[in-house]
């Protein structure tokens, strides 16, 4: 009995050594076992190097693959809570005069319980895929719509988890809010993917249903554009999904909203998504 006690407690003990140095990590924020923590920092390429490379592909609607080894280090200032901007991460990179931001599209939901706002991370490039989404930066794997159209689309899981490091605890006070007004004039190649404040009314896309994203009014997307008119003039789309948690919110007529969320192209025009239903303030 004591010879098959002292062999038990050797296998555990190396099936415990081998999780250890699997070169995955337990990560103590989120806790789970996810995380490639084997990753090491080399070739850090900014996002608007990366952007700039690719310029044709994303302007085009189009993709191209990453075949440089080559890593990103930024700071994810959006995740999927909330249901309205589903499978994807914002990063964003440099300073606050010059950032980069960019999409990451990942094939799965609940992203957020995973990884939080505020996040810095280390992202492997190589064999990634890079394109145009609405003419926004997206990284990814090529995939097909309804109407068969190759675009750029998302990258599993597995992958994206294979490809990640965290680096430290989540700090959102590494996250920046800016004012519409001082971000609609500038280069959207750029600044498309930024988090914005602004203030306005809003002009449901249907007055029979003043809610954010009725069914009877989505697309063939699932998703509401409603109008924000501006404090101050001019207007901006507001882009909901019908499936958000907050599409049943009621909008009052007339009533100045300030209104958080990720500012997006939507081709040449600006759209903005809120992210939660804490980004809408009466």
């Amino acid at each position: 009995m004591k010879k098959i006690y002292i062999l038990l407690t050797l296998v555990l003990g190396f099936i415990a050594s081998s999780c250890q140095d699997s070169g995955w990590e337990d990560d103590i924020y989120t806790g789970y076992t996810i995380w490639n923590k084997a990753l090491q920092e080399h070739n850090v390429i900014s996002i608007q190097e990366l952007k700039n490379e690719f310029s044709n592909a994303i302007s085009a609607n189009s993709y191209a693959e990453i075949q440089n080894d080559s890593m990103l280090r930024g700071t994810v200032i959006c995740n999927d809570d909330g249901g309205n901007l589903t499978q994807e991460l914002v990063l964003q990179d440099g300073t606050k005069q010059n950032p980069g931001f960019l999409i990451i599209g990942v094939n799965m939901n609940a992203l957020y319980n995973y990884i939080q706002p505020g996040q810095d991370i280390l992202l492997s490039l190589k064999g990634l895929y890079i394109g145009g989404y609405g003419s926004n930066g997206q990284l990814g794997y090529p995939t097909k719509n309804a109407k068969l159209v190759e675009r750029i689309g998302r990258m599993s899981q597995q992958d994206f988890f294979s490809r990640v490091k965290l680096l430290g605890a989540p700090d959102i006070s590494r996250i920046d809010t800016l004012d519409f007004a001082n971000v609609k004039n500038l280069n959207k190649d750029q600044w498309a993917g930024c988090i914005v404040r602004v203030k306005g009314s809003i002009t449901p896309k249907s007055t029979e249903r003043w809610v954010l994203a009725a069914p009877e009014d989505a697309d063939t997307g699932n998703g509401v554009t409603n109008t924000i008119n501006v404090q101050g003039g001019g207007t901006l789309d507001l882009r909901t999904s019908t499936y958000s948690d907050f599409a049943s919110y009621p909008i009052k007529e007339g009533h100045v909203y300030t209104i958080y969320g990720v500012l997006t192209r939507h081709n040449d025009g600006w759209q903005l998504g809120m992210r939660t239903l804490s980004d809408i303030v009466e």
